[in-house]
């Protein structure tokens, strides 16, 4: 794993497989970098362009 982690440090990527190919679960962000792509998506961080946030306070 050291070589990989190394390696991938190295790489100006939105993502980066080993040893498969085009798998992208849904909860992980996915994007490209520079003029490739803007923004991410799937994962928690794609959603806040689709959601806001409220507090609702119920007495019980």
């Amino acid at each position: 794993a050291g070589v990989i982690a190394r390696a991938t440090e190295e790489l100006e990527a939105g993502i980066v497989w080993v040893n498969q190919h085009l798998k992208i679960p849904p909860e992980v962000p996915f994007g490209g970098t520079k003029a490739s792509g803007i923004g991410r998506e799937n994962g928690s961080r794609a959603l806040d362009a689709y959601t806001e946030e409220k507090s609702v306070l119920v007495r019980l």
